[in-house]
């Protein structure tokens, strides 16, 4: 049997572990918690930005004529008739014939368009030009764009696209063609 004064030394032995750990846990759970705090703000605060589309153009020489194909023109097409789905019927029929379609929807509200009106960031551009050689009574408006994006607005009138009409074609204007390249992402 043990005396009352070794189980008092165990005890007390004891107790001073706990005192001990406790804290001691503590501290090293604050370290971890720290540390995790100052990485994840570390990592949000210091991204590297994504590589980003760029565009590359190639500006033509005097009286030089420029190719540009359907596969480089990016259009959206909006309705601003009252005909459900037209917009997205002619979208599919651009697709068809190489055109890149990005978005598909409802034209803004206070557009009137009695045909077709297309708007890129010329009028001369060839992009806007062979988008134009896919309609007949077609509006073209300027409106100054940094990117080379055409809007298509489809009014009520709209009775479809020009038959035959070409995918690919050779330009003469001094506005260069351009091309919305996307860089490949470095793997580090």
């Amino acid at each position: 049997m043990a005396t009352w004064d070794e189980d008092t030394g165990e005890r007390y032995l004891r107790r001073r572990r706990r005192r001990i750990r406790g804290p001691l846990t503590l501290l090293v759970l604050v370290g971890i918690v720290s540390g995790a705090a100052w990485y994840g703000w570390d990592s949000v605060l210091n991204v590297a930005p994504a590589p980003g589309p760029t565009q590359v153009c190639s500006t033509p020489g005097p009286n030089a004529k420029q190719r540009i194909t359907a596969q480089t023109v990016a259009i959206n097409v909006y309705n601003a008739g009252r005909v459900a789905g037209l917009a997205d019927r002619t979208a599919a029929e651009l697709r068809q014939r190489g055109f890149t379609v990005r978005k598909v929807g409802n034209a803004p509200k206070g557009a009137k368009v009695a045909v077709v009106e297309i708007r890129g960031r010329a009028k001369n551009a060839p992009e806007v030009i062979l988008l134009a050689r896919q309609f007949s009574g077609e509006k073209i408006e300027a409106d100054g764009r940094s990117d080379v994006s055409v809007d298509l607005i489809i009014g009520a009138d709209f009775h479809g696209l020009v038959d035959k009409a070409p995918s690919a074609m050779d330009v003469d204007t001094p506005v260069p063609i351009c091309v919305t390249a996307t860089p490949t992402p470095v793997r580090g």
